[in-house]
């Protein structure tokens, strides 16, 4: 079933900051492990195959695949948390989630009656939604890829399978994916989209309730046969299911109904049969499958050997039972490295479980009412470890200082290991084993990450920064010609530029200049928001990745800011009024047309600072000091909280993860004295749940090894993303805050000096 097993000789003891306490199980891209972080968070931890690992190509799609699957934020997804696609072997961290695969379920237990398939239906088309929203398409969706817990499914390794799959390819001759469940269209060799997932989903809700799929089983290549060119056996499926089914399972992926569509529907049917109202416990599955469930979570945890817990590998000279393993990489132990032991008591002493309205759960809308999943019956007790980062309590809790320190005392370290000879005009990004920026001077570089080697540079845009990276393009726009370039990310090659004077608004003034630019890309568009000054239009395009030809454009009026971003073909930014107010809208993606706006502030104040889209809620702040959180569709304004001064601004984009929202605000008028915070609310309800004051301003803060860094005044601060106590801190410049990126266990930024500076974070136990 579900447990873990104890370690063996040859297993790792360690993969970048998390103790690997225990195995899983495995399957085709490696082994995956039980390990918890230096926090205490359990996680799966999957440790790739040697074979695939000595791959380059195999690494490339893996940290792509990876840097998208960590956008997903479903609830019913279990999540990416942490990743070292660089590391030797590359590995990836997931939520932990306690239960047994549907797989295990039904071979244990039989199928499943109608009414608990409809909720997985509806929790699993959910899943779906989050991720299709992420861009990212699972493509191996199964029964073995949803496990069962007392509070819900959760779908996994969505999006990271297709990592290998050209690797497989290449190695075997043979496609990922699993024969009955891979749609006509991935067994043909064509490309596989969203419908592709919905055709799965159709299969694995079949199997739920009749105990096979619905082109029966057999060698894979008839099985392959019948899913090209039958029609599937949905004689054992209830009439309501099957109406369903047979639409996800058309051949034609156009006939199939959208994600949408099939949370509405489901949720609909699942909504027709209530189970008296009430969800209680685990009481969405069928019963001798809750109680194994109950069974498992109850099992007691391995619990970690007690030491350090270096985010690098261990030093020389290190004992012998622990072999040398790169940074952020996996090291090697005996398997006397964990102690098989009870799980740390949470602390916590729950009240029994009340029934709840299945329409309270959550605060969900009606149609998702039984797919609350009991989550009432268990947040008590799993609030803590579940729902919130590392059992981050629901309360508020405040630092001042920002200096208290946790129980457990941390050393947080930066080591250098190269630094390059140009400065950036802004914060690097790091993509596929590359660092890009673009220098005071004009020119556009690329970097190996592992010793900051020059892979290409590109020359003559005149203060430009690469302000987006997406699908293999870098986009830098020079302000003083006001041309957005196009270069091709792996050779340094222009593929195109589009020149503001070319545009269909005309030529701007002599002399004009462009001093805000922001730039979005999402499914094959490319969004150029422009500020000229002193004269010109201000307007917002959409581009033709492909060939740079303008789409259309909306003349805007002044007051941009800073922030602009793409989701589910909605196009979110800053923009101005009438009157010199400010606004967020809402544009559609296809045309520009105004969906809603949201104002900010008035007379030249308010502008939008800070953006960021997740679990369809739009989160923001402006230079007022005011932080929002809005439904993405409507516009409606969930909650907002307003800073303890109204001449501050919120600054970067907000991170959103484990149900929790991160942001940084700092003085609206920047001097070497002006103090910032650092803030935790709830992402449901916007309860404040913490705040940090800092030195300086705070960058925008970023969830690697278990812990939330920023810099801080020129200095590296590691907090507690449950308490916002202090983990540590470390110096990065004598100067002022650099322009910082973290990725994994690295940490890239301009030291003050002129140079590009990249080195190695470790946060261990003192």
């Amino acid at each position: 079933m579900a447990a873990f097993a104890p370690l063996e000789a040859g297993d790792p003891s360690q993969a970048g900051p998390y103790r690997i306490v225990g195995r899983l199980g495995s399957g085709g891209m490696g082994r995956v492990y039980l390990a918890r972080s230096p926090g205490g968070r359990t996680v799966a931890v999957k440790v790739v195959r040697e074979e695939l690992a000595d791959d380059p190509g195999f690494r490339r799609r893996f940290a792509r695949e990876v840097e998208a699957a960590q956008r997903v934020t479903g609830f019913f997804t279990a999540a990416v948390v942490d990743a070292a696609p660089e590391a030797d072997p590359p590995w990836l961290a997931t939520a932990y989630v306690p239960g047994l695969s549907l797989t295990e379920a039904v071979a244990a237990h039989g199928a499943w009656p109608e009414q608990p398939v409809l909720t997985l239906g509806t929790a699993l088309a959910e899943a779906l939604e989050a991720i299709h929203s992420a861009e990212v398409v699972h493509r191996d969706l199964k029964p073995s890829n949803v496990l069962l817990a007392d509070d819900g499914p959760r779908v996994i390794d969505f999006g990271i399978s297709v990592a290998a799959d050209d690797t497989k390819l290449t190695l075997t001759g043979t496609a990922v994916g699993t024969p009955g469940y891979m749609p006509p269209e991935q067994l043909v060799g064509r490309d596989v989209g969203p419908a592709g997932d919905v055709f799965a989903l159709g299969a694995v809700l079949v199997y739920a309730v009749t105990g096979s799929g619905p082109f029966a089983g057999g060698a894979a290549h008839g099985v392959a046969y019948r899913v090209v060119h039958e029609e599937p056996n949905l004689s054992h499926v209830p009439v309501r299911l099957a109406d369903v089914v047979a639409r996800c399972l058309a051949k034609d992926p156009k006939q199939r109904p959208s994600v949408p569509e099939l949370v509405d529907k489901l949720g609909q049917l699942s909504a027709a049969r209530p189970t008296e109202g009430v969800i209680s416990g685990s009481g969405w599955l069928p019963a001798p499958v809750a109680t194994e469930v109950t069974r498992i979570q109850a099992t007691p945890l391995p619990e970690p050997a007690t030491g350090t817990v270096p985010l690098t590998a261990p030093p020389a000279g290190a004992p012998p039972a622990a072999e040398q393993s790169p940074a952020g990489g996996v090291s090697r132990t005996a398997v006397d490295t964990a102690a098989i032991g009870p799980a740390p008591a949470a602390g916590l002493l729950a009240p029994p479980p009340q029934p709840v309205s299945a329409g309270r759960l959550l605060g969900l809308p009606r149609r998702h009412a039984l797919i609350g999943l009991a989550v009432a019956a268990v947040l008590a007790v799993l609030a803590a470890t579940l729902l919130l980062p590392d059992g981050l309590p629901d309360g508020d809790q405040s630092n001042a200082q920002g200096k208290e320190p946790i129980a457990a005392a941390k050393e947080l370290a930066f080591q250098e290991l190269w630094s390059y000879e140009e400065d950036p005009a802004g914060p690097p990004l790091i993509v596929d084993g590359k660092v890009y920026f673009g220098d005071q001077g004009g020119t556009l570089h690329a970097l190996d990450t592992a010793g900051g080697t020059q892979m290409w540079k590109y020359d003559g845009l005149q203060g430009a920064r690469p302000v987006t990276i997406a699908d293999g393009a870098v986009y830098a726009f020079s302000g003083a010609t006001g041309a957005l370039h196009s270069v091709d990310a792996d050779t340094g090659d222009r593929r195109w530029s589009f020149k503001i004077d070319d545009a269909s608004t005309g030529a701007a003034p002599k002399g004009t200049e462009y001093g805000i630019t922001n730039v979005a890309a999402a499914k094959k568009t490319v969004y150029l928001l422009t500020l000229p000054w002193p004269k010109g239009q201000p307007a917002l395009y959409a581009l033709d990745a492909e060939t740079g030809e303008e789409l259309w454009n909306r003349p805007v009026s002044p007051g941009l800011s800073t922030a602009l971003t793409v989701a589910d073909g909605v196009i979110y930014c800053g923009l101005g009024g009438k009157d010199y107010e400010n606004y967020l809208y809402a544009l559609d993606a296809d045309t520009g047309d105004q969906l809603w706006r949201i104002k900010t502030g008035g007379s030249n104040r308010g502008k939008v600072t800070s953006l960021s889209v997740a679990e369809r809620t739009v989160y923001f702040g402006s230079e007022e000091g005011t932080f929002y959180a809005a439904d993405a569709s409507s516009g409606e304004v969930r909650w907002k909280y307003q800073s303890k001064s109204k001449d501050a601004e919120w600054n970067g984009p907000p991170l959103v993860a484990d149900g929790v929202v991160y942001a940084s605000v700092k003085a609206r008028f920047n001097t070497d004295d002006s103090a910032g915070r650092v803030y935790a609310f709830t992402a449901s309800s916007g309860k404040r749940l913490w705040e940090f004051g800092t030195t300086g301003a705070a960058s925008p803060p970023v969830l690697t090894g278990g812990a939330l860094h920023f810099s801080d005044a020129g200095t590296l601060r590691a907090l507690d993303p449950r308490t916002g106590k202090s983990l540590g801190e470390a110096p990065l410049t004598t100067g002022t805050d650099p322009l910082l990126t973290i990725s994994g266990d690295r940490a890239y930024f301009d030291g003050g000096d002129g140079r590009l500076h990249a080195g190695r974070i470790s946060l261990t136990e003192s």
